[in-house]
């Protein structure tokens, strides 16, 4: 870990405040860089790893006092509240049942019930660079990759059967299958599986089965720039429907998101 007071240089505020949400999305891993406000209380459906490029930002859980974060971790369904003032904050969300994770945990042991601190410039210096200079969607794959230390073996620590089904979701959000099919698909009582789920993806069924329908919706409105299509092409009833959603994801309307982005890459 490097000690580089470089990494913590202030941002030139007319640069600062100029730059508009960049959304980057693969298969395991999403990325967001850009300058937040206030996100009201929300849970999101997979680990995030929150980076303030510039400046510190402060973020609280339930019933905790707000404390300042450089870097932390946000476990999937960890109900909090984010401040960063306007400052430029790069956000991280890594899959639980990919390698990502497994590499991640393998650097970063954290609990999964509340926020971590990382105290550790590699994830400030990655983020900045790529705030800085704008590299290509191929090469910021790299540099995570790098940062997760990427591209080794891993074993996964998600039961076969749980890592199955969370597959089986991924390729269909939009699809409604049953709790007892899914169960029954792979040898589990409809309780045991239930049970199991949370064990392995650290929320229930339902909420991880909203992240991937709001997952998909945002790869589709790439394609095609109409909410409502894309709303209803992820699984959702409505636009209404996916906008409750998606706050209650990440705090904020995605209209908010998504009418002033820059760079938008899937």
């Amino acid at each position: 870990m490097s000690n580089n007071n470089k990494l913590y240089k202030p941002a030139i505020p007319e640069l600062q405040y100029r730059f508009r949400p960049n959304l980057f999305m693969w298969t395991n891993r999403t990325l967001f860089l850009g300058p937040l406000q206030q996100l009201d209380f929300h849970a999101m459906g997979s680990v995030a790893i929150n980076v303030g490029l510039y400046q510190p930002f402060l973020m609280k859980a339930m019933n905790e006092p707000y404390k300042a974060y450089r870097c932390a971790v946000i476990p999937a369904g960890c109900k909090h509240e984010l401040n960063a003032n306007g400052n430029i904050v790069a956000c991280l969300v890594i899959e639980k049942n990919s390698t990502d994770f497994i590499n991640f945990r393998k650097r970063v042991p954290f609990p999964t019930s509340t926020i971590t601190n990382i105290i550790d410039t590699e994830w400030v210096g990655c983020f900045q660079k790529i705030y800085e200079e704008k590299p290509s969607k191929t090469e910021i794959n790299q540099m995570i990759n790098q940062l997760l230390n990427a591209g080794g073996a891993a074993e996964s620590e998600v039961d076969p059967r749980i890592a199955s089904i969370m597959h089986t979701i991924q390729l269909d959000p939009g699809n409604d299958f049953s709790q007892e099919y899914l169960a029954s698909s792979v040898g589990l009582s409809a309780s045991r599986f239930r049970h199991l789920f949370i064990e392995h993806s650290d929320i229930p069924f339902r909420r991880y089965r909203m992240w991937r329908r709001i997952v998909s919706a945002m790869d589709t409105l790439h394609k095609v720039d109409n909410l409502t299509y894309a709303a209803m092409e992820g699984g959702f009833t409505d636009s209404a429907h996916f906008n409750r959603c998606f706050r209650d994801t990440f705090g904020v309307n995605p209209s908010l998101v998504f009418r002033n982005i820059d760079r938008f890459e899937v």
